[in-house]
């Protein structure tokens, strides 16, 4: 007995997020990580000058959870338009989005600008932004991942999606709200614990401070995203992929040892140090302290699983679109055989006529134009109409009795449910095909075809059967049976049935498929 191996903790997690009550909140999910990171702010906000004494006073969970309550009452209308444009991708669902996202906001804006002490509302400009950049960026990863075919997919959208680009995102942000609070608060490095808020108005007229501090934190955010990088596209995708797990720890950890104390330094010359603290882990100004290593051994080993897992899922999606491109190919190369034996046959008994002047010449020449214009034109194609198939069909049907003349007897029954049906192009054909070429052409004597069609909700059945002449094979031989089955397998999965066999002195074929 075998026991399976425990999944690991990516992998539980996934299926976790997959469970269909979790699936129906996924349109909200931006609305409510804005609302407990703004909640928050807002506790770490209040009296700050005497914070301790305040959160023991009113407690931290019950002002956290009041803030939390208000806010989410207050964004009732985000989540409806979220919820809204999640059942309603049109421009209806589009006007809904941005009456939530950016005229109700706007509105509570200005009621709170009108009356403030009416109308406590919570919803800041930040609370604003913040949600509305949550809610773009999640229709945006809806949008990559219900794009239709891979050339929609293009390089730039791929890595606005990456995992590059939302680390980059995210430390944008950061740089964004540390150079906020450092503005709406004066001298921050000497005031410490800091506010945490920011006024966009206020770092816009101030833009030079706002700048002075945004290029020193965005040197932090770039070593911390250089550790990320190093990790991803070096240690993991080269050492780790290439020598094993061993490896990969001891380069892992060189990297470290030679690295934290270097990116000490360079921070220590940042102007934002002062002689009592520095922007250091450490808050020191000695780069070898063990703090700092720490820190970007956390780092290092924050990003290791979170890489791992996006490596996989990144390898994952290339071998399905691989697969989706072999089998892509693939079909189309199986669309491309026209049956030789019909058109060497057919060039044949038009070669004859013409030796003889008959009439029928031209007709028989105007037909094979027609099926092969068919062939080229629109057996490209994954779907085509039903009844362009069946006239394609039925243009077969009548140049082999011109060819066989009256010694074969067609009967075709066809009966079709009202409905714009569509099918894979040149299925039905090669059955038709087969009939004759395994039953009318070798038959010296009268012989005889009935096929059949039906379609009820959605279902086709088509039936093809055919009089054998004596000392026939148990089996036809050839390519056309082989080729259609592969090409229903390809293009409708498990949803249908083929069966080809002997029945006395018929051989009947008949194919059933979902539409």
């Amino acid at each position: 007995m075998t026991t399976q191996p425990p999944e690991p903790v990516i992998a539980i997690m996934l299926k976790a997020l997959s469970f269909q009550p979790f699936y129906k909140l996924q349109p909200v999910l931006p609305v409510l990580v804005a609302i407990l990171v703004e909640a928050l702010v807002r506790l770490h906000g209040y009296a700050p000058e005497q914070y301790d004494d305040y959160i023991q006073l009113r407690g931290g969970w019950a002002l956290y959870l009041q803030t939390a309550l208000q806010l989410l009452l207050e964004s009732l209308p985000l989540m409806a338009a979220q919820w809204w444009l999640a059942g309603h991708s049109d421009w209806r669902g589009y006007l809904v989005w941005l009456a939530g996202f950016a005229i109700y906001p706007a509105f509570s804006l200005m009621l709170q600008g009108g009356w403030p002490e009416a109308l406590p509302l919570l919803m800041g400009v930040q609370y604003w932004l913040l949600a509305a950049g949550l809610s773009l960026t999640y229709w945006l990863h809806k949008a990559y991942q219900q794009s239709a075919t891979l050339h929609q997919r293009q390089a730039w959208w791929r890595y606005m999606l990456s995992l590059d680009a939302a680390l980059l995102l995210c430390l944008g942000g950061w740089v964004l709200l540390m150079s906020g609070m450092f503005v709406y608060n004066p001298d921050p490095m000497h005031n410490q614990p800091l506010e945490p808020r920011l006024d966009p108005g206020q770092m816009l007229s101030q833009w030079p401070l706002t700048l002075y501090y945004g290029w020193q934190f965005g040197l932090l955010a770039g070593i911390i995203f250089v550790y990320y990088w190093v990790n991803r596209y070096v240690l993991v995708r080269r050492v780790l992929a290439n020598q094993g797990v061993y490896p990969f720890l001891l380069c892992s950890a060189v990297w470290l040892l030679l690295s934290y104390p270097l990116f000490g330094v360079l921070v220590l010359q940042l102007p934002l140090n002062i002689a009592e603290q520095s922007l250091l882990p450490s808050e020191n100004h000695l780069p070898f302290d063990t703090l700092n290593l720490l820190v970007a051994g956390i780092i290092w080993a924050l990003s290791t699983p979170l890489i791992l897992a996006f490596e996989r899922q990144h390898n994952a999606r290339e071998v399905a679109e691989l697969t989706q491109v072999q089998t892509l190919a693939e079909l189309k190369m199986l669309q491309q055989q026209v049956n030789p034996h019909f058109l060497f046959n057919t060039l044949n008994s038009l070669y004859a006529l013409c030796l003889t002047q008959s009439a029928l010449a031209a007709p028989m020449l105007l037909k094979l134009a027609d099926l092969l214009r068919y062939v080229v034109y629109q057996g490209q194609k994954s779907r085509v109409a039903l009844r362009d198939d069946l006239a394609y069909l039925q243009n077969y049907l009548e140049l082999q009795q011109l060819r066989v003349t009256r010694r074969c007897k067609i009967v075709t029954d066809i009966q079709i449910a009202e409905g714009d049906w569509q099918i894979a192009p040149l299925l039905l054909i090669m059955l038709v095909e087969n009939a004759f070429k395994h039953g009318a052409e070798v038959s010296q004597g009268e012989c005889d075809i009935h096929l059949s069609l039906r379609i009820q909700a959605g279902h086709l059945a088509f039936e093809c059967s055919n009089s054998l002449p004596e000392a026939t094979p148990d089996a036809p031989t050839g390519i056309g049976l082989t080729n259609l089955q592969r090409r229903l397998q390809l293009g409708y999965a498990e949803a249908f049935t083929l069966r080809s066999e002997r029945q006395g002195q018929r051989w009947v074929a008949r194919l059933e498929m979902d539409l």
